[in-house]
């Protein structure tokens, strides 16, 4: 589900005097009037600070998160008030009693492989089987985190950044693991055509110590070359690292599939891969603000069984799983094919990985306790029969 934010220069405000409710929910200061589409009222409750999420105001004032919204056509003046009134009551009502399913936000990084198995929980309706609504929101790697513990999101799907900002104190929980392993391909520019021509060059990367660049650097690594052969420069998501590429700003990147192939169609070389990782190296799973897990753990879980029935969907019905990432990533059926192959390879049957791989992965600078929790994990993978 995605969401349009209307320019300001096509509302209106609406006059306080038409809102009534501000004893029951917190009215949002202005609400507005859409000059063309009717009226558009927004509920909010939970004022915060925000930390500059990235996410609808970055002025510094506040964050609150949305409850109910509707829509109704242009009304005459006379007894307009009256069914605003009405069906105002009725919208709070259906908040307060619950009569729809729970409304949560997952934020992603990146339109890739990696989120696949959250796509197929979404439009196969394992989240829906849950009770949950679920919102995907792609978010930069570096806000992810910022936002989880905002509350503007409830769960976040990339791991490198977040698993960095665990590292630095941030009271954040992996409850688990998506892809297991990296995806990437090292894609450098054609009149490169081997690994010790990389000394000193530009490797472009999401943001700084995400989980390309820990892939790049694996790679590098693998191949027995030092891992900091390479400068990293910040450049953005898969596709815009694609262009930077292509516009010479930086010397490689590491992308997954489908991005590797249509690089390499226009002359791009590949000088590493997969098969150059051994480590452990998860690209996605799911991590939860501490708070949620201790306060809701039901909703934690909720979300562990929906994934954790979308791997074994991933796993069983190869067909219908690359149709899914036909359609979610405009891949032709070739290139999807070999998607999943890589996916099926690089996917945690149980969701998790072993505490001596996350101690490689945090170097020790945190006790693997503070960093996942997979008690509700273990429970989902006993009702589900997964070893």
């Amino acid at each position: 589900m995605m969401r349009r934010l209307m320019p300001r220069s096509e509302m209106v405000e609406i006059p306080r005097p038409f809102i009534g409710v501000q004893d029951k929910l917190q009215a949002k200061k202005g609400f507005v009037m859409p000059a063309k589409a009717g009226i558009h009222l927004h509920f909010w409750c939970s004022a915060k600070k925000n930390l500059d999420s990235g996410l609808r105001r970055n002025d510094g004032t506040e964050s609150r998160l949305l409850v109910d919204e509707f829509r109704i056509p242009r009304l005459k003046a006379e007894g307009c008030s009256v069914l605003l009134m009405v069906l105002i009551s009725l919208v709070c009502a259906a908040a307060v009693h619950g009569a729809q399913p729970t409304k949560l936000r997952f934020s992603y990084s990146s339109r890739s492989n990696s989120i696949a198995p959250f796509q197929i929980a979404l439009t196969k309706g394992f989240f829906a089987e849950e009770g949950m609504d679920v919102e995907m929101i792609q978010i930069n790697p570096r806000l992810g985190a910022t936002a989880l513990l905002n509350g503007d999101i409830d769960f976040t799907t990339t791991f490198g950044t977040t698993l960095r900002g665990v590292i630095g104190g941030f009271p954040i929980k992996f409850v688990a693991v998506s892809v297991r392993k990296s995806e990437h391909f090292l894609i450098v520019r054609p009149e490169i055509k081997e690994l010790r021509e990389l000394v000193g060059k530009k490797l472009g990367v999401a943001t700084l110590f995400g989980s390309d660049q820990r892939a790049a650097e694996e790679m590098v690594r693998g191949r027995g070359f030092s891992p900091n052969i390479m400068k990293p420069v910040a450049v953005g998501e898969a596709p815009v690292r694609a262009q930077a590429l292509r516009a010479g700003v930086v010397d490689a990147i590491a992308v997954s599939s489908p991005f590797d192939l249509s690089l390499q169609a226009e002359g791009f070389r590949a000088l590493a891969g997969p098969k150059d990782v051994e480590m452990a190296l998860p690209t996605s799973g799911i991590a939860v603000a501490s708070r949620l897990l201790q306060q809701n753990p039901q909703h934690v879980k909720r979300a562990v069984r929906a994934l954790m029935k979308a791997h074994r969907f991933v796993f069983d019905n190869r067909k219908e799983t690359v149709a899914q990432m036909i359609r979610y990533l405009e891949q032709k059926p070739e290139v999807a094919e070999r998607s999943y192959d890589i996916l099926s390879l690089s996917l945690s049957r149980n969701g998790e990985i072993t505490d001596q791989e996350w101690d490689l992965l945090t170097e020790k600078k945190k006790p693997v306790d503070e960093v996942r929790d997979f008690t509700l994990l273990r429970e989902v993978q006993k009702e589900l029969k997964i070893r």
